[in-house]
Order: C-alpha cells, then structure tokens, then sequence
C-alpha cells in the first residue's frame, strides 16, 4: 500500500472547538494536528497546546488506550503524573504512562505556555480514551 504525504502549519490549523472546561479543558488551545482523520495516522496523535496565561488547566485525567509525551516549547507549568507534580520549563519533556492519570496547568500570569505533545499507540482521542477524574482540579483555577 503507497502512504500518502500530509503536511500541515500550526499556523493554519483551528483549535478544537468542542473541547470544553466542563471535561477538564480550560482556557487553553488544542490542536490536533496529525491523527487519523488530519493524515491517516493509524497509530499515533501529534498535537499543539497553548494555555492562556492565569487560569489556564488541563485538568486530572487519563488515557486508558494510549502513553503520552510532552514537550514544553515556551512558558513555563507544572505537570501532574500519578502523585507527583513536575516543575516544567523550556525544554522539558514529560512522560505519562498508558492509564495514568495527569494533567498541566500554566503558572504565568502573564505569559502563554505552549506544549506539543504525542499519544502513541492511538490514532484519535477516541481511541486514547479521555477520562477526567472527578473533583481532582489542578493548580488554582477552582480555588
């Protein structure tokens, strides 16, 4: 079977925008950008995330049909894995486990934090699995 190219600008690219704070997005840009719908990926997701500065969270969650790895571009945040909170900068890379649950918040006021992240061994959130787990906010955007 020949595969075809895919070549996409995250300029160019919308944010999703069916994600919403209810189901532990909040102030914060996603995108999708090589999945199985955006390329024919069959076993992996390559995304964009830009969290407003302030009160911006991906909340606790997990996801049972995929690992992920994030890599923080700018800004500066604190990811959560299982217990354990991480301070991240530019330039860290953080590894979530298949299952675990995680998440980020943005400890700027006053700047953006950009993340680019995979889930490998998906093709699409649906595949992931998404689970957000209940009353477990992050950072202080429900204190």
């Amino acid at each position: 079977m020949t595969e075809h190219s895919y070549k996409v600008n995250v300029a160019d690219f919308a944010a999703d925008p069916t994600l919403a704070s209810d189901d532990g997005w909040v102030n914060m840009a996603v995108q999708f950008l090589v999945d199985h719908t955006h390329g024919g990926a069959r076993k992996v997701v390559f995304g964009r995330t830009v969290f407003a500065p302030g009160e911006s969270v991906h909340e606790l969650h997990r996801h049972p049909g995929a690992e992920e790895v994030v890599y923080l571009v700018r800004g500066s945040g604190v990811a959560t894995n299982g217990g354990e909170e991480i301070v991240l900068q530019v330039g860290d890379i953080a590894f979530h486990p298949q299952g675990e649950w995680h998440g980020f918040y943005n400890t700027s006021a006053t700047e953006e934090a950009e993340m680019i992240w995979v889930w490998a061994g998906a093709a699409s959130k649906d595949d992931a699995g998404y689970e957000v787990k209940d009353g477990a906010a992050l950072g202080h955007s429900h204190e």
